[in-house]
């Protein structure tokens, strides 16, 4: 499996976050969005909207959304349970990934020095 990634973009830091919650390692490679890499053929093929992150699995298979690759992950490795053990706990976890997105959107360094954002 291979994740492709930006670094600079924020969908792609909710998975990097979330893989990293998890302890999962996987092989990434850099699509940078600046110079249109993500809108050659091959990218294409991969998600046909040129967005990132895109996971694609040994089979080939591609999963295009940020939320529904932590989904896969969180399947693949259930623990430690990051969405919720029953149904009831996963729209908590949508919230909180929700935060990510926003807390990644923003100066990092003051929020973590627990300054306002």
């Amino acid at each position: 499996m291979k994740l492709y990634d930006f670094t600079r973009a924020p969908n792609p830091r909710r998975v990097r976050i979330f893989l990293a919650e998890k302890g999962i390692t996987v092989a990434m490679e850099q699509v940078d969005l600046f110079t249109g890499a993500n809108r050659t053929p091959e990218a294409l093929r991969r998600n046909p909207y040129g967005g990132l992150p895109v996971p694609e699995l040994d089979d080939g298979a591609c999963i295009a959304e940020s939320v529904a690759i932590c989904r896969y992950f969180e399947d693949l490795h259930p623990q430690p349970a990051l969405m919720g053990v029953f149904l009831i706990g996963k729209p908590g976890w949508v919230r909180s990934s929700a935060w990510i997105c926003d807390f990644s959107s923003t100066d990092n360094t003051t929020a973590c020095a627990g300054g306002s954002t």
